[in-house]
């Protein structure tokens, strides 16, 4: 797959196979990463550990419900809702809570690995909604378990694995967004 093909092909995926994304295509995922294009330092953290991930999963889902967030209110509300949408790999993007382009550090490096997790034949999807847990004072221990260093902030976080057949939580066709237009 070439990468128009992966960037028209990718799409968020919101439900997971139990089944373990293999040691060497996720080194491939995280090294796409490390090669976006930057303009300062930001980590990536793999979480594997399904323990530590539904305990990141049960403090989002209680944080969208209580987020006063209409959004994030009822999308929490669904039934059998889950965050996390029981993907096997959780990645955190974070960065220097001071910097002044880490967020765009964070979703370049996100965006790299969601199009490699495509041209794998992986499914993925783009989350911000762990930052209401992991950015959160009372939660800095919890962040530090899942690697986010002291002085950096959670900017987004992407799930990896095999995308499952029912997939209720995603909407069936993708389109194109943005306004365009060419100055010449």
């Amino acid at each position: 797959m070439n990468v128009s093909e992966a960037i028209t092909a990718r799409k968020s995926v919101r439900a997971y196979l139990d089944k373990p994304v293999s040691s060497d295509d996720l080194e491939k995922i995280v090294e796409a990463g490390q090669w976006a294009p930057n303009a300062g330092a930001f980590q990536i953290s793999v979480i594997r550990n399904a323990g530590l991930r539904q305990k990141i999963n049960q403090l989002t889902l209680d944080a969208m419900t209580h987020s006063g967030i209409e959004f994030l209110q009822e999308r929490a509300s669904l039934p059998g809702y889950q965050p996390l949408y029981g993907a096997p790999v959780l990645i955190l993007l974070s960065a220097p809570a001071d910097a002044p382009h880490s967020a765009v550090n964070a979703a370049l490096a996100a965006e790299n690995m969601l199009l490699t997790a495509t041209g794998l034949g992986l499914g993925s999807c783009y989350l911000v909604s762990p930052t209401l847990v992991l950015n959160s004072k009372e939660n800095r221990e919890l962040a530090r378990e899942a690697g986010i260093p002291d002085g950096y902030r959670l900017q987004c976080a992407i799930i990896v694995g095999y995308a499952a057949a029912e997939n209720k939580f995603t909407a069936n066709e993708r389109t194109k967004k943005g306004a365009v237009n060419y100055v010449d």
